[in-house]
């Protein structure tokens, strides 16, 4: 009886052993399936006065190929990519649109100038005139629909960011229900089952790509902790965190994330510090990139219109008349935030264009008296402003006139170059208003030395230490200067990564030709068994038919 008993449990484990090969192979293309390996050991025995015999084998466990330092390490690369990638394909579309050599900016600056040329040469000429207008009204549509462009971004990059919000909510949400189904099934039995624990390490994964995260594994229960690179906690055991995408107070066009903490209390996340996963990809391209290239482009709508605006004025029109605007500017405004405890508004307008810096200001009352508005700029640097007889600040270029009472803590922000792009439009309908002549004797057609002057814009320093086309080459730039770098560090980050998915693999990854060697081990390892079986039953059978 002691050797069938023993062929049994050969069988047995060689059964168990071939279930575990099987369910391998059949998983080899599952992502996330990390390979299984049975434990096998002696089933004990008993010791004789002539020596151990052994009980056979028993299956001791079935054991998951798992390396939690890797995984970490591969989360962690993967969490750099998804940001660097997710911030590369969003900069990508800016420098498309800047990337058409032969409709843009720079082409259409070189057309006025070539249009003002031929004017000059005839300066009464209908068709000349009609040429140049049309090229003022050929950049002003350009910089309408670059601008147009951008605010499209700024959109589609808000919605990414709820979206991305929505995505880290569901994982945490399920990590946190896969924490309670281990707990649950570990107090059981005190083991896990390896298909959780492959969900659970595949939810980190999915969540890694989101946001930076930092996962507290406890090795003997299976159940993660997992907090953000910041350290505030999206999941605690059964308990999720959940994040909350919203407009911001301050600037209504920009989606902001707040963290909820356990009594529901709203938190905003410090965008800056977010620099990891698709969340972190997008705060640094809205806030750094996008902004960036919108501030370049309304600097040089703003002071490209300034100043043929400018020097129009100084010359006289075909009918001997002063010149006016050719472009139309509009003034910049400000934006209260929602928390404003009055109705106070702020009206701007420009002193002196030349000086206009673009970039956002905070604008804050901090108290009673006429020297309690504090001016800040994006990066922290406060201005000291002149107030003037009507208590308005001036500034940078802009006069700022408070309108109401504003009550302590009030603040608004304004960019005085915001909308210089995509509100810019030609003033004139009327070629004969361009001014050509610097006398204002209409009979005086041959007169262009205004228009000499108009041309002088081309290489006029207007765009800080550079000419207008200096300037839209400077935005080109930049955009591309910023493509290479983040498309050369995803490249190096990539292959990171892949180098660390290789060694995951190694470890948890199904081969298949190891498999199908094992495949081999078993089934003749089963057949030696049920040899053995055969064995025991040909002697029982004939200890059965001694007569």
């Amino acid at each position: 009886m002691n050797l069938i008993n023993l062929a049994q449990s050969g069988l047995s484990s060689a059964q168990s052993a071939l279930n575990v090969v099987g369910n391998n192979i059949n998983n080899a293309v599952t992502p996330g399936y990390s390979r299984q390996n049975i434990m096998l050991g002696q089933a004990g025995g008993k010791t004789t006065n002539v020596g151990f015999f052994g009980y056979g084998v028993q299956v001791n466990g079935v054991q998951r190929a798992y390396d939690g330092f890797i995984n970490n390490q591969l989360r962690g690369a993967a969490t750099e990519f998804f940001g660097l990638d997710g911030r590369y394909q969003q900069l990508s579309q800016i420098d498309n649109m800047l990337g058409d050599e032969t409709n843009n900016i720079s082409v259409t600056l070189d057309n006025i100038f070539g249009a003002l040329e031929k004017m000059s040469s005839d300066p009464a000429s209908a068709a000349a005139r009609q040429g140049a207008l049309g090229q003022f009204n050929a950049i002003s549509q350009q910089f309408n629909s670059n601008s147009n462009t951008l605010n499209g971004l700024e959109k589609s990059t808000n919605t990414q960011i709820t979206q991305s919000v929505a995505d880290i909510n569901a994982c945490a949400e399920q990590l946190a229900k896969v924490n309670e189904e281990i707990a649950k099934i570990h107090g059981q039995t005190g083991e896990v089952p390896a298909n959780l624990l492959d969900h659970r390490d595949s939810l980190l994964s999915t969540l890694s790509k989101q946001v930076g995260i930092r996962v507290n594994e406890n090795v003997t229960t299976g159940r993660v902790d997992v907090t953000m690179a910041n350290g505030m906690p999206l999941v605690s055991g059964d308990r999720s965190y959940q994040l909350e995408a919203s407009v911001s107070a301050e600037n209504p066009s920009k989606t902001v994330v707040s963290y909820i903490d356990a009594s529901g209390n709203k938190m905003l996340l410090d965008e800056e510090k977010m620099s990891g996963g698709k969340l972190g990809g997008l705060f640094k391209f809205r806030n750094e990139d996008l902004v960036d290239a919108r501030n370049q482009l309304n600097q040089l709508a703003l002071q490209m219109a300034n100043k043929f605006n400018e020097v129009n004025a100084a010359g006289f029109d075909k009918a001997g008349e002063a010149g006016g605007d050719i472009f139309n500017i509009a003034n910049p405004t400000a934006i209260a935030n929602r928390n404003n405890t009055s109705d106070t508004t702020l009206d701007i307008s420009y002193t002196d264009i030349s000086q206009v810096n673009a970039d956002d200001y905070t604008v804050t009352y901090k108290g009673p008296g006429q020297n309690d508005w504090e001016v800040q700029t994006s990066d922290g640097r406060k201005i000291t402003p002149t107030f003037g007889a009507a208590g308005e600040l001036e500034f940078d270029g802009i006069s700022i006139k408070p309108n109401g009472t504003p009550k302590p803590n009030d603040s608004f922000v304004l960019n005085p170059a915001a909308g210089a792009a995509g509100q810019l439009s030609v003033a004139i309908t009327d070629a004969d208003k361009i001014a050509a002549s610097s006398s204002n004797d209409p009979n005086d057609q041959s007169n262009n030395e205004n228009i000499k002057d108009m041309m002088d814009i081309k290489n006029a320093t207007l765009i800080g230490t550079g000419t207008l086309t200096e300037g839209y080459a400077s935005l080109v730039s930049s955009v591309g200067s910023s493509m290479t770098t983040l498309k050369a560090n995803a490249a190096t980050t990539a292959k990171a990564h892949d180098a660390i998915a290789y060694q995951q693999q190694a470890v948890s990854g199904v081969d298949m030709s190891e498999e199908f060697m094992n495949l081999q081990l078993y089934t003749q390892y089963y057949q030696a068994n049920a040899q053995v079986l055969q064995t025991a039953t040909t002697i029982f059978d004939s200890l059965l038919s001694i007569k």
